[in-house]
């Protein structure tokens, strides 16, 4: 498979099928803390999927009107399977002072199973989200979560998102990679890392908050 990141903690993965799949697609105009009018922090989604999740309603993860195609919604709620892709979700409290809930998205194909956060908001995974996440191979994150979940996931893979941002804590990890030209990265399931490798890729879209 393909994953690309967007910006923000929107990717695009591409199945070894064709299956496209976006993640938390972003409103193109927000800055906090208002939006201003006829104003592009950075470029449209403007791109095609099969499938869109979502892990909250805020409009700077939900912005499903930009998406090109008629793809499936998933939000979390339970099990479903949609062109061969198995999707799950696990409530969590979403980020900061708005404590709304954020669907903890888990997406399964090609043998590979992926993570994507959200805005988690908790200091830590409770044991039954332990329990209901199970074995992660990709977790995508903020950067600000991740001294708090990594060791509790650990996953094989690790793509930051959310506007991360290269610091003295990631670039002293062990198995930390920058591609400052790419944004994109090829995973087959048997060929994934023993041990966890952090691949910070450059948004294709530009870096805008979120």
């Amino acid at each position: 498979m393909k994953i690309k990141l967007l910006t923000v903690s929107c990717f695009l993965i591409t199945t070894e099928k064709g299956v496209r799949i976006i993640t938390d697609p972003y409103w193109h105009n927000y800055t906090p803390p208002n939006p201003p009018p006829n104003q592009t922090l950075h470029p449209p989604v403007s791109e095609s999927a099969d499938i869109v999740t979502i892990s909250h309603e805020h409009f700077n993860n939900s912005y499903v009107w930009a998406i090109k195609g008629v793809p499936r919604l998933y939000t979390g709620g339970g099990l479903a399977e949609i062109k061969g892709v198995k999707l799950d979700g696990v409530v969590g409290r979403h980020i900061g002072s708005n404590q709304c809930l954020n669907s903890i998205i888990i997406i399964e194909v090609d043998g590979i199973r992926i993570v994507h956060m959200g805005d988690f908001g908790q200091e830590k995974l409770f044991d039954e989200q332990l329990a209901k996440i199970g074995a992660v191979d990709v977790l995508m994150t903020r950067w600000s979560d991740m001294p708090a979940i990594l060791g509790q996931l650990r996953p094989r893979v690790v793509l930051p998102m959310k506007n991360a941002r290269v610091d003295g804590y990631m670039k002293g990890m062990r198995g930390f990679v920058q591609m400052d030209d790419m944004s994109e990265v090829e995973l087959t399931a048997n060929r994934l890392p023993t041990e966890m490798k952090v691949i910070m890729l450059k948004p294709a879209l530009g870096i805008g908050d979120g």
